[in-house]
């Protein structure tokens, strides 16, 4: 019964991000009945719809090449970046994670004005329209990367939407925030590349 409530929580937080955005904000953040995980397993389970989603494009694809050329061999299989599809979405999960954290511990806060501290999961609950293009992989290319760039922008628009209602963000404060998680992460990923020349330069 808790497993089926759950579920129809994530549903109705899915629903309310694309139909209610203030409400889909408010509810997760003042009920309480969902968590972080919960926000995991909705990013994870509209990946795993990719999956299906890009089997089934790749289906149709062989079936139209087979009925409209003579040639019995397709270069196309069916699961022609399938795993692929699912890879890119979890990769982006993983940088939400990254994203909220960093957005919660970037800058020193004041306890005694802000006790309980910037909202967690924000660009988690935000980029629920980003991952439910997964479902459009059926469809031909480009347009799975245009209802990529198009769910993006949906979803950088709702977190500057909370974060300037909830936290007097200014478009500025919001395109500063990314330039300075961007340069974090560069530093993330360039850190081990330095690390390692120095070992390769002081061994060999």
């Amino acid at each position: 019964m808790q497993n089926s409530n759950s579920f129809s929580s994530r549903m109705d937080l899915v629903r309310d991000v694309f139909f209610s955005p203030k409400s889909a904000f408010e509810s997760f953040f003042q009920k309480q009945d969902l968590g972080g995980r919960d926000l995991f397993l909705i990013h994870i389970q509209l990946a795993a719809l990719g999956i299906i989603s890009k089997f089934v494009g790749n289906l149709i694809q062989i079936f139209v090449l087979k009925v409209t050329t003579d040639d019995e061999d397709t270069k196309i299989t069916l699961l022609q970046g399938v795993f692929a599809v699912f890879v890119f979405y979890f990769a982006v999960i993983v940088l939400l994670r990254l994203l909220d954290s960093f957005r919660i511990y970037h800058k020193m806060r004041d306890r005694l004005k802000d006790w309980q501290g910037p909202e967690p999961h924000v660009f988690a609950i935000s980029f629920i329209p980003f991952s439910t293009t997964a479902v459009f992989w059926f469809l031909p290319a480009p347009f799975p990367l245009l209802f990529i760039a198009l769910g993006g922008l949906y979803s950088l628009q709702l977190s500057y939407m909370f974060l300037s209602m909830m936290r007097g963000w200014t478009s500025f404060d919001f395109l500063f925030f990314f330039m300075k998680a961007l340069l974090f992460f560069l530093f993330l990923a360039a850190f081990p590349l330095l690390v390692y020349n120095i070992i390769r330069t002081v061994v060999f």
